[in-house]
């Protein structure tokens, strides 16, 4: 995971550089001392552009491999946000504003092909459609993740026949899902309102879901502390080594967060049951 966020950021990050050099050395009037330094510049970034994305290529390909034959895998809770989050940021990327500034002259001897990568990494999400955890985390990265971006990625996808007609409908199949995740999510946020502090992680500061007290005595949920003994075996506020058998489970605490939720929930329907019977309207018995 790591080493794919890497690549790819630093691969794709190459493009709008080579693409404001291009454009320089089109002005005209520049010294030749200009022009020079511009053109070593450019030889110098193209050269690693050149070699990240030799390896975005061969890691997106290992990684279309590794989620079509362990999917679980990457589902696990301290891993599945991250990965989300890499992916839509990087469907962003490819198909949002600043994809105008990855447009370069020549991108075939960069081994950088849009057309190709576009639905490789749609091939990720297909993949890993299966998993409720996914879907749930793709919906709660508010930094790329937006119902928009989904449409424009289906626009290009059928406009330029990048995606076979049963993958174009398993992909808009999977968009739906992820919107009516994000609808979900998004109800839950409301009908929750301001989160108590004995059950929010103290690390990160979200709501829990399953508490757990680590050696230093803070309390966390288990995805957070097992998504940074992912990089580091030790713990975050004493630095002193550990690993995850070293937690302790705080099950008191977690029927209290799960009894608090519940009550906000139905507090919610309540709610939107009186509102619903004093306008007239339909009352909404979703979950």
């Amino acid at each position: 995971m790591n080493d794919a966020t890497y690549v790819l950021d630093e691969g794709l990050g190459k493009f709008p550089k080579i693409h404001e050099l291009q454009v320089k050395l089109r002005e005209q009037g520049l010294s030749q001392e200009d022009r020079d330094k511009i053109a070593e510049e450019l030889k110098t970034t193209e050269s690693q552009a050149t070699s990240f994305m030799q390896l975005v290529n061969e890691t997106v390909a290992m990684m279309q491999l590794f989620t079509a034959t362990l999917g679980e895998s990457f589902t696990m809770p301290e891993i599945v946000q991250r990965l989300a989050g890499m992916l839509d940021y990087n469907l962003e990327i490819l198909t949002g504003p600043k994809s105008r500034t990855l447009k370069v002259e020549n991108p075939d001897k960069y081994h950088f092909n849009a057309r190709t990568l576009l639905p490789e990494i749609v091939g990720l999400y297909l993949n890993l459609g299966f998993s409720t955890a996914f879907i749930d985390a793709v919906a709660a990265d508010g930094r790329s993740y937006k119902p928009e971006m989904m449409e424009t990625v289906t626009r290009i996808l059928r406009d330029k026949g990048m995606k076979t007609g049963p993958e174009l409908a398993a992909w808009d199949k999977l968009c739906k899902e992820f919107e009516k995740a994000k609808k979900k999510l998004d109800s839950a946020e409301l009908d929750y309102g301001d989160v108590p502090a004995e059950f929010e992680d103290e690390l990160m500061g979200i709501l829990m879901e399953d508490p757990v007290r680590l050696p230093s005595g803070p309390i966390v949920d288990r995805s957070t502390i097992n998504q940074h003994l992912l990089n580091n075996l030790s713990d975050p506020f004493s630095r002193l080594p550990m690993t995850i058998e070293d937690v302790v489970p705080e099950e008191e605490l977690r029927v209290r967060i799960e009894a608090w939720k519940e009550e906000k929930t139905r507090e919610a329907r309540e709610a939107r049951a009186a509102a619903a019977a004093a306008g007239g309207d339909e009352m909404d018995t979703t979950d």
